[in-house]
């Protein structure tokens, strides 16, 4: 990605706000496809069983370069980590505030 910073036209300039947080308002984004997500609207989902039980809430998105795992946080332990693939997580409902999980023990 490249990015310009009003006031900031030389590499000095811009080392020294290496480590500085980003922000820009949502409608900045570009509109997601069909099955395409953002991390941030991910995180605080429910997360189902394929029967409606609860597993627990989705805590954290990962991706270090091999595909994305998500990560829940579960009453039963501390959290649990599940590739984010369709076999896994068949049905993500957004506005629902919810996604359903298919983890090893329920297939």
């Amino acid at each position: 990605m490249l990015a310009t910073i009003e006031g900031v036209d030389a590499r000095t300039g811009a080392e020294a706000l290496k480590g500085a947080e980003l922000y820009l308002p949502r409608e900045a984004l570009p509109e997601t496809e069909a099955e395409e997500y953002y991390h941030a609207d991910l995180i605080g989902l429910r997360a189902e069983r394929p029967d409606g039980s609860r597993l627990g809430t989705v805590c954290a998105v990962h991706d270090h370069g091999a595909g994305a795992v998500i990560e829940i946080e579960c009453k039963e332990s501390s959290s649990i980590l599940l590739p984010f693939t369709k076999a896994t997580v068949p049905e993500v409902d957004i506005s629902g505030g919810r996604l359903v999980v298919e983890t090893p023990e329920d297939g």
